[in-house]
């Protein structure tokens, strides 16, 4: 199993309508065009393990791993593609609300340090791949949607 940490547990747009909303009743939600964009993203899953293992490495460093650190690392990473990197810090918010569901321990288990979670790769390829559906004031994944992704993304071990 290869694993990575996720790390400490912590306009004038016109709006757009027929978004599914994130608790799941099927109604629209409106969004801006910003919104909308970001939500439409394709993110490629080597693009959320770049960023957490960029992370990781500062860890090991001793240096801040905050939100603050993961928007530098983004910035770097996506020069003059604020949208991408954004779309990415977006997916990983969404990330960090999956963690607190029970279904994330067939993935993970707590690290050495207080809040740190080692986690299967597989998670932060469905955290790429999983579509974002809008809600009152952020994002979100569907969990069941996200974790059908994740088993799917989990390589089997043994031979049927």
């Amino acid at each position: 199993m290869k694993a990575l940490s996720i790390g400490q547990k912590h306009g004038n747009d016109q709006d757009r309508n027929g978004v599914p909303s994130a608790n799941g009743d099927d109604k629209p939600v409106r969004v801006s065009r910003h919104a909308q964009e970001i939500i439409n993203m394709k993110i490629e899953p080597d693009e959320i393990v770049s960023l957490v293992q960029e992370m990781a490495k500062r860890h090991d460093e001793g240096k801040p791993t905050g939100w603050e650190a993961g928007a530098i690392i983004l910035a770097r990473l996506y020069p003059g593609r604020p949208a991408r990197a954004h779309c990415i810090s977006e997916r990983m918010q969404c990330l960090a609300e999956m963690a607190k569901d029970v279904r994330m321990r067939g993935w993970s288990f707590e690290g050495p340090e207080d809040g740190c979670l080692i986690t299967n790769e597989a998670v932060f390829r469905g955290a790429a791949l999983c579509p974002m559906r809008a809600g009152q004031n952020r994002v979100r994944f569907d969990p069941d949607e996200f974790f059908a992704i994740v088993l799917a993304e989990t390589p089997s071990e043994g031979k049927a």
